[in-house]
């Protein structure tokens, strides 16, 4: 498979979640100076919640950005089985809803979403449930949100199809989703669903299952390719070896 990577959205999104922690830090350290002054207590409250909401969204971001192996890194080794006629781009340029990560096949494409949420999940339809204690998941605010992965990969694809109509290329009548959660403490319950949504483990037999028609030919996958390779600081594309090596020493 080979790998399409915009290294230069990555570096600014980690600037960005560093940015907004110290941001929310600074909120909270002026809240606890404002309440030294009494007649500034209430208003020391709301620089308080600003500040802890700041900070719990940075806190998110780190957790999304810097934390190894990253949701890119951890869907390269999943896929890496799959042969050259297999590009997956990751963080491609362009606006909208832009997807993370899509899969581009002889069959068409495919928007990957990920989530890292642990704990059981109910997904019926377009809505989402995430059972447990609201105490816990309360002071779990700094870590992997849930969402709605289902409006997510929907408006994704939307974009994606907008991408492709916009610049005049093939392949906006073959784009599907997948949602796949990634850690193995998730325990999902599917009792309605127009996307496929799966745990790791489950990931490249779904992408095969997308079939082996030819909707998209070689060339025209070159040039989707080399459309979504745009921008700075973009590596690939890169072909990896079927196996990992770290693994294959093992």
């Amino acid at each position: 498979m080979r790998v399409v990577r915009n290294t230069g959205y990555l570096n600014r999104r980690r600037r960005i979640s560093r940015w907004t922690v110290f941001l929310g830090v600074l909120a909270l350290g002026i809240a606890m100076l404002m309440v030294l002054n009494p007649q500034l207590i209430i208003p020391a409250y709301g620089v308080l919640i600003v500040g802890f909401l700041v900070f719990n969204a940075g806190m998110q971001q780190i957790t999304k950005w810097n934390r190894r192996p990253r949701a890119d890194e951890v869907l390269d080794q999943l896929l890496r089985r799959l042969n050259d006629r297999y590009a997956l781009v990751h963080y491609p340029q362009m606006s909208g809803w832009r997807p993370e990560h899509l899969l581009i096949s002889p069959a068409g494409m495919v928007v990957i979403t990920t989530r890292a949420v642990p704990g059981n999940i109910v997904v019926e339809g377009e809505r989402w449930t995430r059972k447990g204690n609201w105490f816990v998941r309360f002071f779990g605010l700094g870590g992997p949100q849930l969402g709605n992965p289902t409006i997510e990969n929907t408006r994704q694809r939307e974009a994606v199809q907008e991408y492709l109509t916009l610049n005049d290329l093939p392949g906006k009548d073959h784009i599907d989703g997948v949602i796949v959660f990634l850690n193995p403490r998730s325990e999902i319950e599917v009792v309605e669903s127009d996307i496929s949504v799966v745990m790791a483990d489950e990931l490249l037999s779904t992408i095969r299952d997308f079939g082996a028609e030819t909707n998209l030919a070689n060339e025209d996958r070159k040039e989707i390719i080399a459309a979504l390779s745009q921008g700075d600081d973009i590596e690939g594309p890169i072909s990896l070896p079927s196996r990992d090596s770290k693994a294959k020493a093992a």
